[in-house]
């Protein structure tokens, strides 16, 4: 058998344990009161039993792959990472057909492979298990990431991650738990992005450490190891569950998905979902907040806090009575309160980022969809209306409100003067030429500033296909 035959092959056994990620599951908690319960020992504490936090997430089961090629004729070993459970593997026939399909396309695989390796391994300093992987298939790649192997260089998180985990909060209890079978969006895209982040500490990313609140430049980009992962993930899909309706209000349940979706785009381009990350500009965390965007949140956080207190799903009250309240308000001057897990990052930061974001929806509805005049220019269907509001909800994140109304209200009152909107894709490939265009003087300092928020949706939507090119080759959204 030729050595496209095996491609083929472990590229079927990779894309069988991907599936095997996504079975379904509607709830990411199981719901317990673990005083009833036997208590779980983490490292060498008991997490005690009148904890009330939830203390378990559905378990995925995680498969480590063997990606040598095998000899002929052996079967690619499969070894349960959580498990002692040996899983059982068909070997794949090939039938001729496909085995000359697969060597049309070796070429493109092997530079698919090749990308990978570059974005994800050895060329920027990452300690991965597959970096010198030259034979394995794209599916087989991505599944091998997992975690890095933490040094003394990027080993600086780990401290309070394993503090955190055997507390009784609920940052600790996302430590501790597994992930969903069947999350919003898959594990293995979020590390991906993860990943992608560049792993260089310099002048226009830093990543920061916090003693006692004061923040301090890191030497490097936090090993992505598996207390950090399964934190950021789970914290992910636990605050988007609580979320989805809130900036998605009245919207379909498809639509509601879909913002899910492009905030983890957001999320992607902003801080490649890493905590403690700050930009030349100030910006810091997983949102990537300035000063000014948090003093605008906290003015109407309060009602985030309501939301989610008010919320039937126990989950999203424990999020309110924990992350937010007066004393838990972000400051503006504090570095720290956006990039630190002592301060309830990422968690914090998530609740921040959709409050934002539903700042944003209000704000265009009021002044923008809600016009009695602009109203009638819209002929679409429901989903269609709100991927257009969508946009400008993510959008806005970068240019600022007023950034994006002056664009947006010059195409309605220009090119749609005398006609409607019959086409969201169409409309918002015009909006980005009229921002480009017609910018908000706030934005206009500069023609990069300008390139800027006129590509940064574009942006995120490259990112998102990257990523689900690289991650999956197929999406991200469960």
């Amino acid at each position: 058998m030729n050595w496209s035959a095996y491609l083929l092959k472990f590229s079927l056994i990779a894309t069988c344990g991907v599936m095997m990620m996504t079975t379904s599951d509607s709830d990411l908690f199981e719901m317990m009161d673990l005083a009833s319960n036997t208590p779980k020992k983490v490292a060498t504490k008991t997490v005690k039993k009148a904890d009330t936090y939830v203390e378990k997430i559905y378990p995925l089961q995680v498969v480590e792959r063997s990606l040598a090629v095998p000899k002929k004729g052996a079967k690619a070993p499969l070894k349960a990472q959580k498990s002692k459970t040996t899983l059982p593997v068909q070997q794949a026939t090939v039938s001729k057909a496909a085995d000359q399909s697969i060597s049309e396309n070796a070429v493109k695989k092997v530079d698919k492979m090749n990308k990978i390796g570059e974005l994800l391994a050895g060329n920027n300093g990452d300690n991965n298990t597959n970096a010198n992987c030259t034979n394995c298939s794209l599916a087989g790649q991505v599944a091998e990431l997992k975690y890095n192997q933490c040094t003394d260089k990027d080993n600086y998180l780990e401290k309070d991650l394993e503090a955190k985990e055997k507390s009784s909060s609920y940052i600790g209890a996302l430590i501790r738990s597994n992930m969903s079978k069947k999350p919003m969006i898959k594990p293995v895209c979020i590390e991906t992005a993860m990943f992608l982040q560049s792993s260089q500490s310099g002048p226009v990313v830093n990543y920061k450490t916090c003693n006692a609140g004061v923040a301090k430049n890191a030497p490097a980009r936090p090993c992505v190891s598996e207390r950090y992962f399964t934190l950021v993930n789970n914290s992910f899909e636990v605050v988007s569950q609580c979320m989805k309706s809130y900036i998605g209000e009245g919207e379909s349940a498809l639509a509601q998905k879909q913002n899910i979706h492009e905030v983890f785009g957001m999320i992607s381009v902003e801080s490649g979902f890493h905590i403690n990350i700050t930009s030349k500009t100030g910006a810091g965390g997983i949102g990537q907040f300035t000063s000014p965007a948090i003093n605008a949140v906290n003015k109407v956080i309060s009602e985030t806090e309501s939301y989610l207190a008010n919320h039937s799903d126990v989950r999203c009250q424990k999020l309110a009575a924990e992350f937010l309240g007066e004393k838990n308000l972000m400051k503006t001057n504090a570095t720290c309160d956006r990039v630190s897990i002592k301060e309830g990052n990422p968690v914090t930061n998530m609740i921040y980022t959709y409050a934002a974001l539903k700042e944003a929806k209000d704000y265009f509805d009021d002044n923008v969809f809600n016009d009695s005049k602009i109203k009638e220019k819209f002929a679409l269907s429901s989903n269609d209306l709100a991927k257009i509001k969508r946009a400008t909800m993510i959008w806005s994140h970068n240019t600022g409100f007023a950034g994006l109304k002056t664009p947006l209200t010059k195409l309605l009152t220009t090119k749609y003067a005398k006609k409607k909107v019959t086409n969201a894709d169409t409309f918002l490939a015009e909006l980005k030429q009229y921002a480009a265009t017609y910018p908000n003087k706030g934005n206009s300092g500069s023609k990069a500033r300008i390139k800027e928020t006129a590509n940064y949706y574009a942006k995120i939507h490259q990112k998102i296909s990257l990523i689900e090119e690289v991650a999956t080759e197929n999406k991200c959204l469960n």
